[in-house]
């Protein structure tokens, strides 16, 4: 890789297309904060700016903090202080709002993992039918599976019901918010939000050598860079998000120093999303706090 071609396309970028991609991520973490916000029930819900600033400074925090610590942020933040805990607090007490909170972000992830995976394929359709139509599995092959299948249910039954009996109305809610409206609704947002991902990609791709690759294109190339950052071992995923996103940029045709080019426009497009997204917020609290002049 000669890295002044990888600056050359840099400086040379169309500043109308990353702005797009600027907007797109904004309007993705927007969307974010929405996929954790219809998993909270009405009860167990601080003010909506609170909930939505919590939740923005979370996702800035997954970004930059080892093992999803935005996550545990949510939680400090959105947790009752030491006078809800006490049950003085209206709706759901202390360890009540406590445990819905981390059902909330439990179930969320799945949503959000879920959506992936149906975004992945779709992406990858083509050649996942090809795939499909030439294995033919055997009948031993199928009696194994079905064995194996056969046995992780019984497994799944039997810790189901000891984790039922350790940890109680925690399963019972996770297991309710599984099956509520909320994740049917955090399940369709996730799809939007993996859209606009996409969608960043998209315009951040165009920004440098006016690549036209197709939507499909992008999602594999999502669906490849969060494989490779899935477990986090640099601060913000620096070096690590740029290899991942350019590798999979290659395999659509874009040379390696463009691709890399790229990669590096879209996690600042990604940290940007998010700043803005939060500055936003904040005017927005701060104009509705300024007191309104009387004539």
């Amino acid at each position: 890789m000669d890295w002044r071609r990888v600056g050359a396309a840099l400086a040379g970028c169309a500043p109308l297309s990353l702005g797009l991609a600027f907007v797109v991520s904004t309007a993705q973490v927007y969307a974010q904060l929405a996929r954790f916000v219809v998993l909270v029930p009405p009860d167990a819900r601080r003010p909506l700016f609170d909930l939505l600033d919590a939740t923005a400074v979370g996702q800035l925090l997954n970004y930059a903090a080892p093992l999803r610590g935005g996550d545990a942020y949510k939680l400090i933040r959105l947790a009752p202080n030491q006078e809800t805990a006490s049950g003085s607090d209206s709706g759901a007490g202390g360890k009540g709002r406590f445990s819905i909170l981390l059902a909330a972000l439990l179930v969320e992830r799945v949503a959000d993992i879920a959506a992936l995976v149906v975004m992945a394929a779709w992406a990858s359709f083509p050649e996942l039918r090809s795939w499909l139509l030439t294995v033919v599995p055997s009948s031993a092959v199928l009696a194994k599976l079905g064995i194996g299948l056969a046995l992780a249910a019984l497994v799944g039954a039997l810790l189901a019901g000891r984790l039922q009996r350790l940890l109680g109305s925690f399963v019972r809610q996770v297991g309710g918010a599984l099956w509520s409206l909320g994740f049917a609704r955090s399940f369709g947002i996730s799809l939007l939000t993996w859209s606009l991902d996409a969608g960043t990609l998209y315009w951040t791709s165009r920004s440098v050598g006016a690549y036209a690759l197709s939507f499909r294109e992008v999602m594999h190339s999502v669906f490849v860079l969060n494989l490779g950052i899935a477990i986090p071992v640099t601060v913000g995923n620096l070096g690590v998000f740029e290899a991942a996103l350019a590798f999979a940029l290659t395999r659509h045709g874009v040379s390696l120093d463009d691709a890399m080019a790229i990669a590096m426009l879209e996690h600042i497009a990604k940290f940007a999303g998010l700043f803005l997204c939060i500055l936003s917020l904040r005017a927005g609290w701060a104009l509705r706090r300024r007191p309104r002049s009387v004539e």
